[in-house]
């Protein structure tokens, strides 16, 4: 199975630890510097990897809601948005779409 991450807290963190405390990695005109000397220093080639990834297309998906069947008095609700109704016969909120994972046994 795939597995995702969000892109902005992964490159967040990874110039945090290499990147933000490198006085390297600007030149004295303010420029973004990659080469130093003769090669790149650690936090240089960290630098050109997470350019590539920002540049890496996203993968197209969507978050899954997941939530359980309640008891709401007479009916049975949807433990995400609260919608309700008499009976459900389906596996997944047709308010929301939050996926039913349990709740209520005697729903």
């Amino acid at each position: 199975m795939a597995e995702f991450i969000n892109r902005d807290a992964f490159l967040k963190q990874q110039r945090t630890w290499y990147c933000d405390n490198c006085s390297r990695r600007k030149n004295t005109r303010g420029e973004f510097v990659y080469e130093i000397g003769e090669g790149m220093c650690r936090a240089c080639d960290i630098g050109t990897m997470l350019d590539a990834v920002e540049d890496y297309p996203a993968a197209d998906v969507r978050p899954v809601r997941l939530g359980k069947l309640e008891k709401y008095g007479a009916a049975i609700r949807c433990s995400e948005c609260g919608f309700d109704t008499q009976s459900w016969n389906v596996n997944f909120c047709p308010n929301c779409g939050a996926q039913m994972i349990g709740g209520d046994e005697d729903v």
